[in-house]
């Protein structure tokens, strides 16, 4: 049913794990009680370093892991406007592609509308953190 690509980052996620020194996004999606701890390290507008942890179904946590790989590096408006693009993907609405980076893998959820609450977790993270820096 899941991608291959799902899989494998709920199995072996890459960014799983706590940054030192920085205070946790936490996360959950009441729907089915995916908890999250996102952690992002921010300097000068920018998402320097990121990890997670947490509990959840695959999709949450596959998400949670292609997250962190997409936004590394990119600017705080460019994840911005990756998280709407998301959203819309993963809702089967029209949407920038090639601006999601690997996070693309998450189309499949447009399938099962169940599971967008799951998917988008870890993106409500955006949302906390408006122009600052850490």
């Amino acid at each position: 049913m899941y991608d291959e690509v799902l899989i494998e980052h709920n199995l072996h996620p890459a960014y799983k794990g706590e940054i030192e020194g920085v205070e946790p996004i936490k996360l959950v999606n009441a729907s089915c009680g995916d908890e999250l701890k996102i952690y992002l390290r921010v300097e000068g507008g920018r998402i320097l370093d990121g990890r997670f942890l947490g509990n959840g179904c695959a999709i949450a946590l596959a998400s949670a892991d292609l997250f962190i790989a997409s936004i590394r590096g990119r600017k705080l408006e460019e994840v911005a406007e990756m998280a709407i693009e998301f959203k819309k993907m993963i809702l089967g609405q029209e949407a920038k592609m090639e601006e999601l980076g690997v996070a693309k893998a998450m189309n499949c959820v447009s399938r099962m509308p169940a599971r967008v609450k799951c998917a988008e977790l870890a993106w409500k993270s955006v949302e906390s953190l408006g122009g600052a820096e850490s």
